[in-house]
């Protein structure tokens, strides 16, 4: 049943050409979000490097630090030019000393930079780099969570703006890192600015669209061409404080958007400020060339909800735990998020383990969601959620965990191709498996917890984008690793998603049943909730299953 906020909504457009143009706009901060996210993959590359062997002649290099150098490839001799001296030394590629720490005279040969050949994060340091990349996925995590609270109140507009210009002092601003311990601290507050805007740009939107026009909200977007537009800055700039100033200069561009974007009409209204809401919902009428509705029911539509609010009972976390199936299914998706996460962002950022070119792999890696985003959308009505999540989720794993069976067969230089291909489709699937993620979770709990269910499940995502470039770094032990580590997550979240209930085509659960973890206390609950349609709804714990709910 709509509110009447929503009414108004679809008597002036649910989503004609100004929600279009506001839907496009506002989504253009996923070129932010992609830049800031998968950067890591070309600034956080490991260049080509070489050793001289310790050798006697090394010494009549005396106390001279510039020399030239021609080196051939493997290893083998190199020639050093010093002083107008020709020296020949034996050397080795991209190898530590037997202590594992770096060799003196160390020498970068690839044709880019990055924060490895800035501060030398190789052999014993090597663990540095993809510490940053956790330190920054942390700040995703307290940047969802502080945006979230700014924008309920502050509003929508000034906290998305303000977090892109942070974005992009802070991006700035870590060009000219003069360690790798303040790189890391600015890449925290630029991956908590990434996390803002994913949450403001997901809730800003969608406050301004009809409830059928909603589903187009999240999977599409310019995610995959923010990945693609990196690459292309990556090749093209190959310095990585270049790169880096580049990045963070364009966004400002979007700032002139302020003037044309209006707030949520939604947030407005709830906060008392019903003559600037009228104002936006007025605008948007005129710019969808509709009829401007009667805005008085605005007020009583605030005044209506605030009386509910009021007099409606407060729930917290822990009413996701009242019962043993509530608890499983809690459990099951937290674990299912966390895997989205870790092996979504553990594909992307092991580009750098691939054979092949990793400009174009990064490339192919994102273009494969485009397709899979768009199937979801079908899959999900025709399939239903639980098999498309399931589904896609069982490919992501056994496509993934596959790559190990190829090392076995010992075929794995021979193959580079099909791992190739095998880590694109893990990545289709788990992608595609995110995005009936979305909908499956919000439609699992019940509405007057949905709000808590859904974040819930986005924590335990968050904290799988913390784990993903640990699983990367696995790769140190073992190539495989990583592919390993994707592939048990995925095929458990598979397994563990047919424990979830199919909710497609069912009523949305409305209320929660009594709590009820003692058998004794598992009676039926003898009250009769009403559906909005009116209709009875069996609520005794078996009816919750039929209806929908969860028990």
């Amino acid at each position: 049943m709509l509110d009447e906020f929503q009414k108004i909504i679809e008597e002036i457009g649910p989503f004609g050409r100004y929600q279009i143009a506001v839907y496009g706009i506002i989504n253009l901060n996923d070129f932010i979000t992609a830049w800031i996210l998968i950067l890591p993959v070309f600034i956080g590359a490991t260049p080509d490097w070489t050793c001289p062997a310790a050798s006697s002649a090394f010494s009549g290099l005396g106390n001279s630090t510039e020399y030239d150098i021609q080196i051939e490839s493997g290893n083998g001799n190199a020639t050093y030019w010093t002083n107008g001296t020709r020296l020949l030394l034996n050397y080795s590629v991209n190898t530590c000393t037997q202590d594992g720490e770096t060799c003196p005279a160390l020498h970068y040969t690839s044709d880019f930079t990055s924060v490895v050949s800035e501060w030398d994060l190789i052999c014993d340091r090597k663990y540095i780099n993809d510490l940053i990349t956790t330190v920054q996925m942390a700040g995703v995590i307290a940047g969802a969570f502080v945006d979230s609270q700014l924008a309920d109140t502050f509003g929508r507009k000034p906290v998305f703006f303000l977090t892109v210009l942070v974005s992009c002092v802070v991006g700035f601003s870590s060009a000219f890192s003069v360690s790798w311990e303040m790189f890391a601290a600015l890449r925290f507050v630029s991956g908590a600015c990434a996390g803002g805007l994913l949450v403001v740009a997901y809730n800003w939107p969608m406050e301004m669209i009809g409830r059928k026009w909603r589903s187009v909200n999240g999977p599409i977007g310019f995610w995959q061409i923010g990945i693609f537009s990196l690459s292309l800055f990556a090749y093209y700039i190959r310095n990585w404080r270049h790169l880096l100033i580049t990045l963070n200069v364009i966004p400002l561009l979007l700032l002139g958007s302020w003037w044309f974007l209006p707030e949520s009409p939604r947030w407005l209204a709830m906060h008392d400020r019903l003559d600037e809401a009228k104002a936006v919902l007025s605008r948007i009428a005129i710019n969808n060339q509709k009829p401007v509705p009667d805005m008085s029911r605005l007020a009583k539509f605030v005044q209506d909800e605030k009386e509910k609010m009021a007099g409606q009972k407060r729930y917290s976390y822990w009413d996701l735990l009242r019962t043993p199936t509530m608890t499983k299914n809690i459990l099951v998706i937290m674990y299912i998020w966390f895997t989205f996460s870790a092996v979504y962002y553990g594909l992307s950022l092991n580009v750098r383990n691939l054979p092949g070119d990793r400009y174009v792999n990064n490339i192919l890696l994102a273009a494969v969601e485009i397709p899979v985003s768009l199937a979801t959308i079908c899959l999900n009505n025709r399939l239903g959620r639980r098999p498309t999540l399931v589904g896609f989720m069982l490919l992501a794993g056994l496509a993934t965990f596959s790559v190990f069976f190829v090392e076995l067969a010992g075929k794995l230089s021979e193959l580079e191709t099909l791992t190739t291909a095998l880590a694109l489709v893990g990545k289709a699937g788990v992608s595609a498996a995110w995005y009936a993620g979305y909908l499956h979770t919000a439609e699992i709990f019940p509405t007057v917890i949905r709000n808590i269910g859904s974040g819930t499940a986005a924590i335990g995502g968050r904290f799988g984008g913390v784990a993903a470039p640990q699983l990367v770094a696995l790769s140190s032990v073992s190539k495989m690793a990583p592919y390993i580590a994707f592939g048990v997550l995925g095929i458990t979240s598979a397994l563990l998603g047919l424990l979830l209930p199919e909710t497609n085509n069912r009523p949305l659960p409305e209320s929660l049943p009594p709590w009820g973890w003692c058998r004794k206390d598992r009676k039926p609950y003898e009250e009769v909730a009403m559906e909005p349609n009116g209709k009875d709804v069996d609520t005794s714990e078996a009816g919750y299953e039929k209806n929908g709910d969860i028990a």
